[in-house]
């Protein structure tokens, strides 16, 4: 995109719509744009990845969060008109998170939020110079900022109190006290471990950034193992980047339609084909479809061997592909919302039932198959596949997967699922569509 206000407008004009998340409603995450960064590819993609990964939920893979987009020269004058709100979490362009370990840094502030602090940020002092607040992340409680006539969140302040310690070098005190302020307070040990910034702004790390960014986007075979993984921004991005066989389903269920159906194409991961084929007015065909030729092959191997919960336990230590089972073991939050989402389709022995009787009346393809990238390209077999048929798709959250958006550019991931769209408006006698879009909301049309 051609710069940082166009990439503002196509994606607040995508997310608008979007329903707050209940509870939710007070707060406000603010992405703010350093001039000193300027804009390029490496760039945009940063922005991307922090937009996505505070648009919703704990972990990122939600909706529902009130975002704003200003450049970070203008950040007093967005605060001023929230007024609505009573806490903000405030990061710039190129703060990423790991959305894995536990507490994530959205779940971290909304802990915070629960308090009466007035604000928590980097704090910066160096010895014998002013003390000022980082722009990277900053948390603040806007009732007490509004109390305290809106302090400039840029100021640099001559006179303060600093404590004794560091959480590195000697500049990065624990707390800071300024003169008519509560006391602002650092980030823990804990938070810092589980984020980076891109400090995009420095030129070494652009370089690597534009190198890393460019191997990611044209995604030749092996691409992970090329990245330069010395900056600690890779480390933290690629968490979450492996591949994975997702076992059981993560998300609801929901509402079927009623219409008749010769054709489902659903991705390799849970039960889903197995529900929709038992649910769906349906007598047709099936294609279990994934980009991993890998999953593919997990999906059918378990698929013929009507495999047990013991068996894929079993079955997935003898493979290189990383298994997720929703009962992950350990203290992880969110384990029995996972559960209870993918108890929504049954009980493990009901779903090997409708495996079995799927296997046995239904011709069944196994297909690898890209949607986002086939969709941009062009691809013979979907569009022969799906001709003249009555088709129930799955796309599930692929193009709001945080990998897609790694992979892709925010506007390359529109035009796909546009393109999707497109051709099964052409192609089919008629179909459902059911998934997210790429700002992770769900799609529904018929």
């Amino acid at each position: 995109m051609k710069n940082f206000e166009e990439f503002k407008d196509l994606w607040l004009n995508e997310t608008n719509k979007i329903k707050i998340k209940k509870g939710f409603e007070h707060l406000v995450f603010i992405v703010v744009q350093p001039e000193n960064l300027g804009w390029n590819f490496g760039i945009e993609k940063q922005l991307q990845t922090t937009l996505l990964q505070t648009s919703g939920g704990f972990t990122g893979a939600g909706t529902g969060h009130n975002q704003k987009l200003c450049h970070l020269t203008e950040l007093n004058d967005v605060l001023d008109t929230c007024d609505e709100y009573t806490y903000a979490m405030i990061v710039s362009t190129g703060m990423v998170f790991d959305m894995i370990s536990y507490p994530t840094s959205i779940e971290s502030f909304c802990k915070w939020t629960e308090g009466d602090e007035f604000c928590r940020a980097h704090i910066i002092v160096h010895p014998d110079k002013p003390a000022f607040l980082h722009h990277q992340h900053m948390e603040l409680n806007l009732d007490i900022w509004r109390r305290k006539e809106k302090p400039n969140l840029h100021n640099k302040w001559e006179k303060y109190i600093r404590s004794s310690d560091n959480f590195h070098d000697d500049y990065t005190p624990s707390t800071l006290k300024v003169s008519g302020f509560p006391t602002i307070t650092n980030f823990s040990i804990v938070d810092r471990k589980h984020k980076a910034w891109s400090y995009g702004h420095l030129e070494d790390r652009k370089k690597l950034h534009d190198l890393n960014w460019n191997i990611i986007v044209n995604r030749t075979f092996g691409w992970r193992d090329q990245l330069d993984m010395t900056d600690n921004y890779f480390k933290i991005l690629m968490t979450r980047m492996y591949e994975t066989f997702y076992v059981e389903n993560t998300e609801n269920l929901g509402k079927l339609p009623d219409d008749e159906f010769n054709l489902i194409i659903t991705p390799t991961a849970g039960y889903s084909g197995e529900v929709f084929a038992d649910r769906l007015n349906f007598n047709g065909d099936i294609v279990f479809y994934d980009y991993c030729s890998e999953n593919v092959d997990i999906k059918q191997n378990i698929v013929e061997m009507n495999m047990t919960m013991d068996d894929i336990k079993l079955y997935s230590k003898n493979e290189t592909q990383m298994f997720i089972f929703n009962d992950y073991g350990g203290d992880i939050p969110h384990t029995d919302e996972l559960k209870k989402r993918g108890m929504t389709f049954g009980t493990h022995e009901e779903l090997r039932k409708l495996q079995l009787n799927m296997y046995e009346e239904c011709d069944i393809e196994y297909k690898v198959f890209d949607v986002i990238d086939s969709c941009l390209a062009g691809n013979k077999w979907f569009v022969e596949k799906i001709k003249d048929k009555r088709v129930f798709m799955d796309i599930s959250n692929i193009y709001g997967y945080h990998v897609s958006h790694v992979c892709y550019t925010f506007p390359e991931l529109l035009k796909s699922f546009d393109k999707l769209i497109e051709l099964l408006d052409t192609h089919t006698e008629h179909y459902y569509l059911r998934g997210t879009r790429p700002t992770k909301d769900k799609y529904a049309k018929r």
